[in-house]
């Protein structure tokens, strides 16, 4: 879809869009904390068999979520004024900017008035793949309407303001499949007096979460000072955010299982799971982000090899990327336990030092040194996670040893440098995506030996529980 925008519109307004993009998902921050604390809330009641419970904590999260929306409404309505007051873009007037602000804002303006309430119970009740199905359908159609408007030359602002539309399908699907499943829950039932315990613990956490995700694109805004340098930073932050989505695909559904062992004060099992978790993983992580940092530049030259406004080939900026996406998922097994075990408050002084390693590192370097600059503050920030999470969680949480968790930190770092760096020396010629393709292949092969020949040294136990539960799953189906 960037592709689409960028041959189109050109570079300078998808570098409007990215930025635009961005701003709005700081807006919908008036939310953060609800749908968090209610899902933690909810593990008690939905444990114990209380529909009656359970239906008190989902309408007061309506409630929430409405109050929510008044004000994010009203906020969009703030940054589509001004947002045109301090960026111009050649192609797009001051009232186009205003009307796309307000259509790339509708589909959080819907979340709060008719879905958020559902995707609580769903995920609390660890049926997420239904809302991954859900957002499946809504995002091809989506990029189906946005590539036809595209090829077919609407403006810009009429593109966007047709791409609502597709929003209604995903808000359908979940309306009905929960009412249908969870019949005994009454999403308008009185809920007056109760609280949802530690909203604003998680609302700070969860601020700050989206400030470390959001901040390198508004900084890169306002440091780099031109949008089409934006969008070239945009274009590898798109390859690495879907690189760290896809790991993260591994943990949907997990936060509420590990919920629900927390609550049951299951220890043993939370042990062995974890560390069972802790192993795919981090194997999943050393072998996607080996592979990244060798294709990551193969692949945007491929991806722009039309596009002559601007240069896309910033070799280090991609390993760069793609580094900060191995140090991310380095700490993702830790931070969803400190979610499942509602742990928002001890954190709030290690996440905002965190934060404030990232602005500052991002800011002054990104000033000094441009894109790598940005992204070495990001690198900073997650490595200083990395390491406080590695000894917080064994001692708050889990009460293993920290020492296995730096193993298999280790391991994930030997197999991302023994796939990327032979591939990188030898530089081979990769001129068109069949090439690439086949390298992503063979890369991902040897990735995979790799880290089975590790773990049968070093994680020989955790390789077998791994290897148990896929026999177990392939034998259920």
């Amino acid at each position: 879809m960037p592709h689409a925008l960028i041959g189109t519109y050109g570079s300078g307004v998808n570098g409007l869009v990215t930025s635009l993009t961005q701003f709005v998902s700081y807006v919908q921050l008036v939310e953060a904390g609800i749908s968090s604390a209610a899902v933690f809330q909810l593990y008690a009641p939905l444990a114990q068999g209380d529909a009656e419970g359970a239906s008190r904590v989902v309408s007061a999260a309506r409630v929430f979520y409405y109050k929510s929306g008044a004000a994010f409404t009203a906020l969009m309505l703030a940054l589509a004024c001004l947002y045109p007051v301090f960026v111009q873009v050649e192609g797009v007037s001051t009232p186009g900017v205003f009307v796309l602000v307000l259509a790339l804002g509708a589909t959080g303006f819907l979340d709060f008035f008719t879905l958020a309430k559902y995707r609580v119970l769903l995920t609390a009740t660890q049926r997420n793949w239904v809302i991954q199905l859900a957002s499946i359908a809504y995002k091809a159609l989506y990029v189906a309407v946005v590539l036809v408007g595209t090829f077919t030359g609407v403006s810009v602002v009429a593109l966007f303001v047709i791409a609502v539309l597709p929003i209604i399908v995903r808000t359908a699907i979940l309306i009905v499949y929960a009412k249908r499943n969870y019949p005994e829950i009454d999403f308008n039932t009185d809920a007056k007096g109760l609280k949802l315990d530690q909203r604003w613990d998680a609302f700070f956490l969860q601020v700050l979460g989206a400030v470390q995700s959001g901040a390198p694109t508004i900084i890169a805004t306002f440091v780099l000072g031109d949008l089409s340098l934006v969008s070239v930073f945009s274009v590898y932050m798109l390859v690495a955010n879907g690189l760290q989505n896809a790991v993260n695909s591994l943990s949907q559904g997990t936060q509420a299982s590990f919920g629900d062992v927390i609550a049951r004060g299951e220890s043993e099992t939370l042990k062995r799971s974890f560390r069972e978790f802790q192993a795919l993983t981090y194997g999943v992580t050393g072998v996607a982000c080996g592979v990244g940092i060798a294709l990551i530049v193969p692949f945007v030259r491929l991806y722009t090899a039309d596009i002559a406004d601007v240069d896309y080939a910033y070799p280090l900026v991609g390993i760069l990327c793609m580094a900060n996406v191995l140090l991310y998922h380095l700490k993702t097994p830790q931070g969803l336990l400190v979610i499942a075990a509602g742990k928002y408050r001890d954190t709030r002084l290690q996440t905002s030092l965190q934060t404030v390693i990232l602005l500052v590192g991002s800011i002054v370097l990104g000033a000094a040194f441009g894109m790598p600059g940005i992204l070495s503050g990001m690198i900073f920030s997650n490595l200083y996670r990395d390491i406080d999470l590695m000894f917080y969680v064994p001692r708050e949480v889990t009460k293993t040893e920290p020492m296995e968790t730096l193993k298999f930190m280790l391991l994930a770092v030997a197999v991302c440098a023994l796939v990327s760096v032979p591939y990188l020396a030898a530089q081979p010629l990769c001129t068109g995506w069949a090439a690439w393709a086949l390298s992503t292949f063979v890369l991902a092969l040897w990735g995979c030996l790799l880290t089975l020949a590790l773990y049968r040294a070093f994680a020989r136990e955790q390789l077998a529980g791994l290897l148990f539960r896929a026999k177990r799953l392939v034998g259920a189906r």
